[in-house]
């Protein structure tokens, strides 16, 4: 027969592991964690995207595409595209939000590539 500090012992470690487990999947992972963080980066950098190109005039807009076709040719890459790159959710979230604003204002101001 075990001797009662022992059993008490053993209760106790059992009641620990317990609450350790149990504590451990109530609680968000880090991964989840780092998702809604990009997933927010990518919100906010899509809202800011999309108000700077709705305030321009199209000459400004062109300027702006020009610009950002020019910073893509250099050696140096954009974080938030490495970010998006490696992250298909906030990828998806980014384009959601910007996707239909950029092509009305490439309309709008008569730069859709292509046609005859």
């Amino acid at each position: 027969m075990l001797a009662m500090p022992t059993i008490i012992r053993r209760t106790a470690l059992a009641a620990a592991a317990v609450a350790i487990i149990a504590s451990a999947t109530a609680l968000p992972g880090s991964a989840d964690i780092r998702q809604n963080m990009m997933d927010k980066a990518a919100t906010s950098a899509a809202n800011q995207f999309v108000a700077k190109i709705q305030g321009q005039s199209c000459a400004d807009f062109a300027g702006t595409m020009a610009q950002m076709k020019n910073k893509s040719s250099t050696a140096t890459p954009n974080p938030m595209s490495a970010k998006l790159k490696s992250n298909t959710e906030a990828r998806t979230t980014y384009v959601n939000i910007v996707a239909a604003p950029l092509l009305n204002k490439l309309i709008d101001c008569d730069m859709i590539p292509g046609g005859s």
